[in-house]
């Protein structure tokens, strides 16, 4: 953040601060560089695009730990239920149109107003369940671009499934019987290099995917029940190779389940 606002101050100082909104006033200036007769409306003003939802997670948690700083010093005439309350329903309403955040405990961690208290670990609280589930939205919004490319698009489905889904738990966040459905309909070369793109991820990335092993349970029982009983052809070979390397994903999290 100090960093940030010395950036910000050679910007601040380059337009014009009545055209700046409050909150980026507040959250770009030292709060006490701003003229007591325009304290109030920036406060007010601040508040009125919390309640709208207009300003940004992150940003709505930091204008809170301000506002808890300026409670405790009598600065604004607000009891803290009130404003938490306001606070709060801004979350909401700005989670409907808001992006996660990846880098949020670095950006809270280096606001230094006070030590923190139990209204604003509410308020933290809140915002990282809003975040979990905007990550949630996102990666689910990626599994369904990325594996609609199975079994139509399979040169575009390698390229973005190696960019960015690698180290991600993507399977966590897309249903087993579509996946299988789809790898059901493709090649039997595409079975087998996907079969060994799950291999790879998983000695490579096991940790970090480790939060999908549900869903690779679901889809190598989804596997077994179709083979189950089928006439030998190549393609029921390959699927039932398909869920040996499942299982042999699976296996890998035996010692860290116990």
């Amino acid at each position: 953040m100090k960093v940030f606002k010395s950036d910000m101050e050679v910007i601040i100082n380059t337009v014009d601060k009545d055209k700046l909104p409050s909150y980026k006033r507040l959250l770009t200036e030292e709060y006490w560089k701003i003229p007591d007769d325009q304290f109030p409306t920036v406060i007010e003003d601040v508040i009125e695009n919390v309640k709208k939802g207009n300003i940004d997670l992150i940003d709505t948690v930091k204008l809170f730990i301000y506002f808890t700083y300026f409670i405790k010093k009598g600065l604004i005439d607000y009891d803290m239920k009130t404003i938490k309350g306001v606070f709060f329903e801004g979350m909401n309403k700005t989670s409907l149109n808001s992006d996660y955040c990846e880098n949020s405990n670095e950006e809270l961690n280096e606001l230094t107003l006070g030590e923190k208290n139990l209204d604003v670990d509410e308020i933290i609280t809140h915002f990282n369940t809003i975040n979990n589930m905007l990550k949630d939205k996102m990666y689910k919004e990626k599994a369904e671009k990325i594996f609609k490319n199975i079994p139509m698009k399979m040169e575009i489905f390698y390229e973005e499934f190696d960019k960015e889904c690698m180290d991600i738990p993507i399977f966590q966040h897309y249903d087993p019987y579509q996946f299988f459905q789809r790898i059901s309909c493709a090649n039997n070369e595409d079975i087998v290099t996907i079969k060994e793109k799950l291999m790879e991820r998983a000695n490579k990335y096991t940790k970090e995917i480790e939060p999908e092993l549900n869903n690779i349970i679901q889809l190598k029982n989804i596997i077994d029940d179709y083979v189950k009983g089928k006439s030998t052809t190549i393609k029921i070979i390959l699927l039932n190779e398909f869920s040996k390397e499942l299982g042999n994903i699976i296996s890998k999290y035996d010692n860290i389940q116990e």
